[in-house]
């Protein structure tokens, strides 16, 4: 926290809110301005490299998630083939394509970025709060430090980034909104299936 924070600081003291606006890559930007344009160009490498490999972990996730509804009982059947030779997932993974497909061809790098963070923005606090719906059922044995503050300050800071970010890209924010309320019907569909 405190080297985000710090981060966070370098950033808004090394540019002008000015310069800050309609710029997706303020790191670079911010390292340039402070310590030259090799620093820059280097800045914006490491940070492309952590970006790969955040894709590749993605790849290899989201695949194995569609393998374990499948197994679950909460998803296709076709997704839990596996290949022969390779192992893995493979109808899965075809699957993880198409959507990453169509994700890119149906807007900006910005708007992808924005409606992917959004997303991901929003189950981590439905995660937390089920923290919260374990512990008055009985269920939670897991005794966590900080429990409640520590996640109450991070569902209010989710809400608040949440929040700000519809207030400033409502289109994307809302297709992800809608995205993420129509995998409940879905949800009930299947769990009605396996039943």
């Amino acid at each position: 926290m405190v080297l985000y924070l710090l981060l966070n600081g370098f950033f808004v003291y090394a540019i002008s809110p000015e310069e800050l606006k309609g710029v997706p890559e303020i790191a670079g930007l911010a390292a340039g301005k402070a310590f030259g344009n090799m620093a820059e160009t280097v800045i914006s490498l490491l940070i492309s490299f952590a970006l790969v490999s955040s894709l590749s972990a993605f790849i290899i996730l989201g695949p194995r998630v569609y393998y374990s509804m499948t197994k679950e009982g909460y998803f296709f059947a076709f997704a839990a083939k596996i290949h022969p030779k390779y192992k893995v997932p493979v109808r899965a993974i075809l699957l993880q394509s198409s959507i990453a497909i169509v994700l890119v061809l149906s807007g900006t790098f910005e708007q992808i970025l924005v409606y992917m963070g959004f997303s991901l923005g929003i189950f981590p606090i439905l995660a937390v709060l089920g923290v919260f719906k374990l512990r008055l059922k009985g269920k939670s044995a897991l005794k966590l430090p900080g429990f409640p503050f520590a996640h109450v300050i991070f569902i209010v800071a989710g809400i608040v980034m949440l929040t700000l970010t519809f207030l400033e890209r409502p289109l994307e924010s809302s297709i992800a909104v809608l995205a993420a309320l129509s995998g409940i019907p879905v949800f009930y569909w299947f769990k009605n299936r396996r039943n």
